[in-house]
């Protein structure tokens, strides 16, 4: 008896799965690029290594994920900074999830249908910093964990879209305002419940943390040499 209701459970989790993946059998990938790079990123040479991650996605995520979910998205964001041809492979549906136009058609663009998208990617940039910077804001964008906006009315919006954030109420955007004023207006609220909102200095990608975290947050990007500041 316990026997076949595992199998039940087995069976019924794997459906939940293939439920959720895309159907690619009409779907031909075409990549851009006529060879992928073999080279790795450089990780451990800037002192880089997974235990960066491990603590980004502790703090990030606040008490929203469990344990598991955690560690499930050190891993992602760990292999595609590390190696972005193996993180294609693994997590070949979630990859393409993460890439918002991926098999869209955009006015005046052919669609995305590149298979090797993190690869593709590092393949081009050929630069450490400037592919992890883009990987690591593709996942956490996709996870609810990060937005951008360069005008506040759009930031009004996004903000909501965070998923520590979500059942929070804000500020209403001035008509004259920019995301960087509207985000340190909206800071003061946050502070009441011991959240802060860090900015990528000189952009607009945006994340959250407690206030008591902040400096540790900021220090972990700093190490992938990204500057986030407080708006």
């Amino acid at each position: 008896m316990r026997k076949a209701i595992f199998l039940y459970f087995t069976l019924l989790y794997g459906v939940c799965i293939l439920a959720q993946q895309k159907d690619y059998t009409e779907i031909q990938f075409k990549s851009k690029l006529r060879n992928y790079t073999k080279v790795l990123p450089k990780t451990k040479e800037f002192g880089i290594d997974k235990e960066v991650f491990v603590q980004l996605a502790d703090l990030l995520t606040l008490d929203i994920y469990t344990e598991n979910e955690k560690t499930d998205l050190a891993n992602k964001l760990w292999l595609a900074v590390s190696n972005p041809q193996k993180f294609d492979f693994v997590y070949k549906d979630y990859s393409l999830k993460t890439i918002k136009n991926w098999g869209v058609k955009i006015k005046f663009e052919d669609p995305n249908f590149e298979p090797n998208p993190y690869l593709a990617k590092w393949t081009v940039t050929a630069d450490e910093f400037i592919y992890m910077h883009w990987a690591i804001t593709q996942i956490l964008t996709f996870e609810g964990l990060m937005a951008y906006s360069e005008k506040a009315k759009v930031a009004q919006k996004a903000i909501n879209e965070l998923i520590v954030l979500s059942k929070l109420k804000f500020y209403q955007a001035k008509p004259d305002e920019y995301a960087y004023d509207y985000l340190h207006r909206n800071n003061a609220l946050l502070k009441k419940r011991g959240l802060v909102i860090l900015i990528y200095n000189y952009h607009f990608d945006y994340i959250v943390c407690e206030i008591s975290n902040k400096d540790k947050v900021v220090e972990l990007f700093s190490k992938l040499k990204l500057e986030y500041i407080e708006p």
